[in-house]
């Protein structure tokens, strides 16, 4: 035995690092929760009591911090941590697992479940309840010292019961936003290199896609053109109104062929692939506007 200058778990914690390992963790929330008593309440600690805090409060699951990279997916990335896509959708709030952006930061628990924000009144055991899991197996995920929760901290719910997020079709058809939208077909053929969301501190509203200069570009869809000409960043581009909430926008092109005011059909030749305006090559930026705000085409293309 040894005596600390300073009683409780705060001075035990400043000799941690110092011990080798080698004891097992505690096996019990009774056991817990009295070793930490005894950490709190003694001038005296021994080397063992604390390489057993210690090595219980390394068990604790771990929480991944992940980048949003271009091209990623809900699924791929799941897939490549092994957990369920409704752990990192559940964990991250996002309610559409299909809108994920390049440059967005995920936080989710390395084990298939959820990473929950303590609020101001809840309850372990209730919980435990919601998410239909045993309190053990949230004291000992989050390697807790007692059953009294903080508001703001962040726990680990390891096999919570989660909804699993709705499949691509159920999005858009659920979506009231969406339902205006007429169908679309794809306006440009080609090899998606920017989607939808932020990039880097800016949004973008729409997708770009790859396409040699001159490869012509189609009407998504019926409608009238509202607008078409130059247009600052933009360069050249069509803007054609489908109906009195949805609209679509097709920029940068090398040359326009229709006037404002034409209506066009869908799948009409309307304008061909250019690079005009703040572009770094020949492409296609496509958008999908609904009652003025952007949306990601991807949810209404084919």
């Amino acid at each position: 035995m040894f005596k600390l200058s300073a009683p409780g778990i705060i001075a035990a914690v400043l000799i941690l690092a110092l011990l080798p390992a080698g004891t097992a963790a505690a096996q019990s929330i009774e056991d817990v929760e009295a070793m930490v008593t005894e950490l709190a309440n003694s001038d005296y600690l021994s080397p063992e009591l604390c390489l057993r805090y210690k090595e219980y409060k390394e068990q604790r699951e771990q929480v991944i911090t992940y980048v949003v990279q271009k091209g990623d997916t809900l699924t791929a990335i799941a897939a490549a941590f092994g957990v369920s896509v409704a752990s990192i959708a559940a964990s991250n709030g996002i309610a559409n697992p299909h809108l994920i952006y390049p440059g967005q930061e995920l936080k989710f628990p390395a084990v298939t479940g959820l990473l929950y924000t303590v609020a101001p009144g809840d309850e372990l055991e209730a919980l435990a309840e919601k998410y239909q899991i045993d309190v053990e197996t949230i004291w000992f995920a989050n390697a807790l010292d007692s059953s009294e929760l903080q508001p703001g901290s962040t726990l680990i719910l390891p096999g919570a019961k989660l909804p699993e997020p709705p499949p691509f079709a159920s999005v858009v058809s659920r979506s009231p936003s969406l339902r205006s939208v007429p169908g679309l077909i794809w306006p440009l053929r080609g090899r998606i290199t920017s989607g939808f969301g932020m990039r880097g501190r800016s949004f973008h509203g729409g997708i770009d896609i790859a396409g040699p200069t001159g490869r012509p570009i189609y009407a998504a869809a019926a409608g009238v053109v509202t607008d078409c000409g130059w247009r600052g960043s933009y360069g050249y581009m069509v803007e054609i109104r489908h109906n009195e909430q949805t609209a679509t926008l097709y920029a940068h092109a090398s040359e326009i062929l229709v006037k404002k005011g034409e209506r066009v059909q869908q799948g009409q030749l309307i304008a061909r692939v250019g690079s005009t305006g703040n572009s770094t090559g020949p492409h296609l930026h496509f958008e999908v506007r609904v009652n003025g705000r952007p949306v990601n085409p991807r949810l209404v293309l084919p």
